[in-house]
C-alpha cells in the first residue's frame, strides 16, 4: 500500500531501542565543528556508527536539534550527520536563502565529508532542504524520509505575535518557560499542542496527561524547546530566512525524486497542514505516505502510536 495509517500498524517493538530522556539531554551537550564546503562553511556534529543519516532540522533549530531528531536513528544503528542549516548557530546565511540552495548545501556537506550517499531525513522546516537534496542530487540521496515537512507555501511563521516570540524565543521568555516547565508542565504542553495541533478538547487533555506522565516523551518536548530558544540570537537569522523561504514557495519541484521515499505526517498537524504530505506523495513517484493517527506536529515522537511509527520508519530505512 502507498498510503497507510498508524492505527493499522502492528505493535512490533522487538529490537527497537527506545530513546531515553537522559540520551536526549546528552544531545544538547555534544560539541559541533565547522567544515568548508563548496558553498561556504557549515557547522555540524557527527554521532554514531553505521549507514549515514543526514538530518535537516526544523525552525528555529540548529545542529543540536538535528541531533535530537536523529537520536532514534543513531541508537538504532545509524551514523548521524547533523548540520545547522543556513542562518542557524554557526552556519552563516550567505548561501541557503532558497529551498534549492539548501538542498545544494546538504549535498555539498556530504562531498566535504567524503560521504558518497546518505539517507536524507528532514522534519518540519527541514522539509524543503531534504526534498531539494533528493530532487537536485539523486546520486547523493539513497532514501528520503520527511516527517511533517513543508512542501508547499508556508506563511504561518508570519503570524507569530510579538508576545509569542518573546515568550518562546527570548532570553527572559526562555527563563520563564523553564520555570513553567518545572512547576506547571501540563500548562506548557497544553499551550504547545493548542498551537501545533487540531486535536479536540477531550483528546487534547488526554494527550497532555500522556506526555507529561511519560518521562522520555516529556523530555523530548523540553529538549526541543531548548533547541529553539537557547541562544536564540544565533538562530534568529535562520528563523527569519525560513519564514521568507516558506512564503516564497508555491509548490516545491519534486518530479525528479526517484529514491525510495517515506512521508510521515500527523493527521492533526496544525503547523504544517496535511496537504503538504498529500502533495508530496502525489508528486513523488512510488512514495509511501504514513498518516499518524490523532497526531500533532511532533506526533512522530509524542502520539499514542509513536513507538509503532518509529519502528515502522526504522524498519523501512534499514531495508533500503
Amino acid at each position: 500500500m502507498s498510503v497507510i495509517s498508524s492505527r493499522d500498524l502492528k505493535e512490533t517493538l522487538r529490537d527497537h531501542q527506545i530513546v531515553t530522556g537522559e540520551e536526549l539531554r546528552e544531545c544538547l551537550k555534544f560539541p559541533s565543528t565547522t567544515i568548508e564546503t563548496a558553498y561556504g562553511p557549515v557547522e555540524y556534529a557527527q554521532r554514531g556508527q553505521g549507514a549515514v543519516a543526514l538530518i535537516a532540522h526544523g525552525g528555529p533549530g540548529g545542529y543540536d536539534q538535528a541531533l535530537v531528531l536523529g537520536e532514534l536513528f543513531r541508537k538504532n544503528g545509524f551514523r548521524i550527520v547533523a548540520p545547522s542549516r543556513p542562518g542557524y548557530l554557526g552556519t552563516p546565511l550567505g548561501f541557503g536563502k532558497t529551498a534549492e540552495e539548501q538542498g545544494d548545501l546538504m549535498a555539498a556537506l556530504l562531498d566535504a565529508l567524503n560521504i558518497p550517499q546518505a539517507v536524507m531525513i528532514g522534519a518540519s522546516g527541514g522539509g524543503p532542504a531534504s526534498y531539494q537534496a533528493a530532487q537536485r542530487h539523486p546520486d547523493k540521496v539513497r532514501a528520503l524520509v520527511v516527517i511533517d515537512g513543508i512542501s508547499m507555501n508556508y506563511t504561518k511563521g508570519e503570524d507569530v505575535s510579538a508576545f509569542e516570540e518573546w515568550m518562546y524565543l527570548s532570553r527572559p521568555g526562555q527563563w520563564l518557560m523553564g520555570f513553567f516547565f518545572k512547576h506547571f508542565p501540563e500548562s506548557v504542553v497544553k499551550s504547545f499542542l493548542t498551537t501545533e495541533s487540531s486535536l479536540e478538547k477531550q483528546e487534547m487533555g488526554k494527550r497532555v496527561r500522556e506526555i507529561v506522565g511519560d518521562e522520555n516523551t516529556f523530555a523530548l518536548v523540553d529538549v526541543m524547546f531548548q533547541t529553539m530558544s537557547h541562544r536564540f540570537a544565533e538562530r534568529k537569522a535562520g528563523a527569519r530566512n525560513d519564514i521568507a523561504l516558506g512564503a516564497a514557495i508555491g509548490k516545491l519541484p519534486l518530479d525528479k525524486i526517484r529514491c525510495p521515499t517515506l512521508i510521515i505526517h500527523g493527521d492533526a498537524d496544525n503547523d504544517v497542514p496535511p496537504r503538504d504530505a498529500e502533495y508530496a506523495h502525489e508528486a513523488i513517484a512510488g512514495s509511501r505516505l504514513l498518516w499518524i493517527d490523532k497526531a500533532s506536529h511532533i506526533g512522530f515522537w509524542t502520539a499514542p502510536d509513536a513507538h509503532k511509527v518509529q519502528r515502522y520508519a526504522l524498519d523501512w530505512v534499514q531495508s533500503r
